[in-house]
């Protein structure tokens, strides 16, 4: 009986080694600046703005949004995947981990908001889950760029106000439409 429970323990620890390692040899695209759309499907203009914005956020706030389209996670769960990416990439600076990626994975249908630990109490699971669900309209109707510019407007506004800081580059049309959405 012993036996049976020590080789059970064993090979759990050794599948979850596994994963891990999996997970860290794991190739992911590099990185291309704020925005990395992969999957071609993010249209110039929003491209401009969104990287305008990560920028300014970088700039004033000291956090990082990385935006990323691909075309699939290839059967990595979405939140495997995210957090993959968002580790080997190294989003959010060192000393503070205050990091976002905003990944869309257009052939599978998927999103995934992946928050470093420095947003764990500004940007609870809640308010990421709510965030991505104000872009789901947008994902129905295969307007990446749209969903992409709410997403990361909000997230903006929210790393802004919480610093107590204007951004110039911050879309206040987007505000508007959120309110208008609830």
């Amino acid at each position: 009986m012993f036996v049976r429970r020590a080789l059970s323990v064993w090979l759990a620890t050794l599948a979850l080694a596994a994963t891990v390692s999996a997970q860290k040899r794991r190739d992911y695209p590099k990185p291309q600046g704020w925005v990395n759309d992969f999957a071609a499907a993010v249209r110039p203009m929003a491209k401009k703005r969104i990287t305008e914005l990560c920028s300014e956020v970088n700039l004033k706030t000291h956090a990082q949004i990385a935006v990323v389209t691909i075309a699939t996670t290839e059967g990595i769960p979405i939140a495997d995947y995210a957090t993959g990416m968002f580790n080997q990439w190294g989003v959010g600076h060192k000393d503070d981990n205050r990091g976002i990626l905003i990944l869309l994975a257009i052939s599978d249908h998927n999103w995934r908001i992946a928050t470093g630990l420095g947003f764990q109490t500004l940007l609870s699971d809640d308010r990421v889950a709510g965030i991505g669900a104000e872009m789901v309209p947008d994902l129905r109707k295969g307007q990446y760029s749209e969903a992409l510019l709410l997403a990361t407007n909000e997230i903006a506004r929210i790393i802004a106000t919480e610093r107590g800081i204007k951004l110039s580059t911050l879309d206040h049309s987007s505000e508007s439409n959120l309110r208008d959405r609830n």
